[in-house]
């Protein structure tokens, strides 16, 4: 017999493929969606602060481009309390490239 109940509990999307709602995630995929992207941006936002900054910087110069370099600036240095991940994630990197295992010697 036929489940009759209608595909993605009622939301209209403009998928080809017609799946049932998710009852894990209250049946509305594209809200839970849309969260994750806003928190997502949100993170990087306050952790990679200088990445922003460094785009302004490269972008032609002009007075709006002006007022978004200091703006960047601000915030690079309002999240610099919170420390810089790019540069402890490369220092795991390369403390992890120097590890050696047994009698390996450094490559030459």
């Amino acid at each position: 017999m036929r489940d009759e109940r209608p595909l993605m509990d009622g939301d209209d999307t403009l998928s080809p493929v017609d799946l049932p709602g998710s009852r894990t995630i209250g049946g509305r995929p594209l809200i839970w969606t849309a969260i994750a992207i806003y928190l997502a941006a949100a993170v990087l936002a306050v952790t990679n602060a200088s990445a922003i900054h460094g785009w302004a910087v490269e972008l032609p110069p002009g007075d709006w481009t002006a007022k978004l370099v200091q703006a960047t600036e601000r915030w690079e240095t309002a999240t610099a309390p919170f420390g810089r991940p790019h540069a402890t994630m490369h220092g795991w990197w390369k403390a992890a490239q120097a590890a050696r295992f047994g009698r390996e010697r450094p490559d030459e």
